[in-house]
């Protein structure tokens, strides 16, 4: 279990309160991103693996958490991390065969991916603050060309190649606000381009990313609901 805070509690009760979270379906597992202020030193940080196969990683602050190779179930949802601004956090990656401990600064106050990657013979994590905006008329759009190296990323609208984002850097992000509508779409780098994907309807007030990744050597890409872990 996460350790939680007594100042974390409070902040959490003070979120449902105000955002009516509390009387939310049993059924949701996990709260969708609302707007808050984080204490002193916390961040919001999620997990995304760019590897092959299953990975798992240990951060110095919390549990070790466990990422698939399917999909969307490679990037998880944002966890509370306490404690973790203005100092080095070490987190322990393994992918059954190596096992890499690294270092990484992760900015306190906002939200944080980690996208746990291959750094030569070693395993390895980049950190990207998340560009978080909310607004409950339209949708929050995120893109995330995660695979090292491959230059200019874009996402585009198919049919008609409009662009939604363009000229991304590898292993970054970008988001943009868009009004709710169905969508389908085209992501690409460095002249390679992933299949299409469906978007479906994407729903006013809710936060999306869409992933560019090639684990076995091809792009591909899915899209992520963006969501804080249940606790």
């Amino acid at each position: 279990m996460m350790r939680v805070s007594s100042a974390w509690l409070g902040l959490c009760m003070a979120a449902v309160l105000s955002t009516g979270l509390g009387a939310a379906r049993p059924a949701e597992a996990q709260p969708m991103l609302y707007e808050q202020r984080l204490p002193e030193g916390f961040a919001f940080v999620r997990f995304a693996n760019t590897l092959p196969g299953r990975v798992t990683v240990k951060p110095d602050y919390d549990n070790q958490v466990a990422l698939p190779d399917g999909a969307a179930e490679r990037v998880t949802a944002y966890m509370v991390a306490e404690d973790v601004a203005k100092r080095p956090v070490k987190l322990v990656i393994s992918d059954g065969t190596l096992t890499t401990e690294v270092t990484v600064q992760i900015p306190g106050g906002g939200y944080n991916t980690v996208l746990l990657r291959r750094d030569g013979d070693r395993l390895g994590a980049v950190v990207i603050t998340d560009k978080v905006e909310f607004n409950q008329t339209r949708a929050r759009l995120g893109f995330y060309p995660a695979i090292a190296g491959c230059a200019d990323g874009g996402l585009s609208i198919d049919p008609g190649n409009q662009a939604i984002f363009s000229k991304v850097a590898a292993e970054t992000g970008a988001a943009r606000n868009l009004n709710p509508a169905a969508a389908k779409v085209i992501a690409s780098c460095g002249g390679q381009r992933a299949p299409l994907l469906d978007l479906g309807r994407l729903e006013a007030g809710q936060q999306y990313s869409v992933w560019l990744m090639a684990p076995q050597g091809t792009p591909v890409s899915f899209l992520v609901r963006d969501r804080i872990a249940a606790r």
